[in-house]
């Protein structure tokens, strides 16, 4: 049972893991410094200024959520709540969304070109937490998982690699690109306009779909911890 439980916490881990990576905007940025030189220092910029706003938020609530109090259904109760008005928020995100952004869309891309051509290294930095920062759906996504793994009752080791895999996941637009580009160099250059083109093209449906796919998933896992 003990071993059931926790596949089943890692695979939460994973699955909000990788939903809270859809930040194309963040990973777009981080494809135009790859895709250039000089690159290292500007694309590990990036990584740490997206790093440290998960870290920085995520920190916060995971050591908030260890805080609370230790009865079984205060916690369970909590988590049902989280998942269901979790879900509600990225209803309302996935419905704004999929409504056409035309103007918005172009500007995103406008900034994210012009921070590329311009910026000096430490604005990498600011950009990319910035961005992070203001990546609210992310952090609704990430909040239960943190929940979880804080209150799951496992010792410090289990828990310290399940965050690190929530977060390598979460942080995989900053840190792809770069491990592309050291391994492949500039035959990676294709793969990285084409992804870039995508990402910009989508942008807003990409996250609006997972918004709608995690939403179902907290609204339900959340009514059914309520009811069980």
């Amino acid at each position: 049972m003990v071993v059931v439980t926790l596949l089943a916490l890692i695979g939460e881990t994973a699955l909000l893991g990788v939903a809270a990576a859809f930040t194309p905007s963040l990973l777009a940025l981080q494809l135009l410094v790859c895709s250039g030189d000089p690159w290292r220092a500007r694309a590990r910029a990036v990584a740490l200024g997206g790093a440290m706003a998960f870290l920085l938020v995520g920190g916060l609530l995971f050591f908030g959520f260890a805080q609370l109090p230790g009865g079984t259904d205060v916690l369970e109760g909590l988590g049902s709540a989280l998942r269901i008005f979790g879900g509600v928020v990225l209803v309302g995100f996935a419905w704004w969304l999929f409504r056409p952004h035309p103007d918005l869309s172009r500007r995103v891309e406008h900034d994210i070109q012009g921070y590329v051509a311009r910026a000096s290294t430490m604005v990498f930095w600011g950009v990319a937490f910035v961005l992070s920062i203001k990546d609210l759906s992310s952090f609704v996504v990430l909040a239960p998982a943190l929940h979880d793994i804080a209150t799951s009752g496992y010792d410090v080791i289990v828990q310290a690699l399940l965050l690190v895999l929530l977060y390598v996941l979460a942080l995989l637009p900053v840190l792809a690109p770069p491990i592309a580009r050291q391994v492949f160099g500039h035959r990676a250059d294709a793969a990285f306009q084409r992804v870039y083109r995508f990402a910009m093209d989508h942008q807003f449906q990409l996250v609006g779909g997972m918004a709608a796919v995690i939403a179902a998933y907290l609204i339900v896992t959340g009514v059914l911890q309520m009811l069980g």
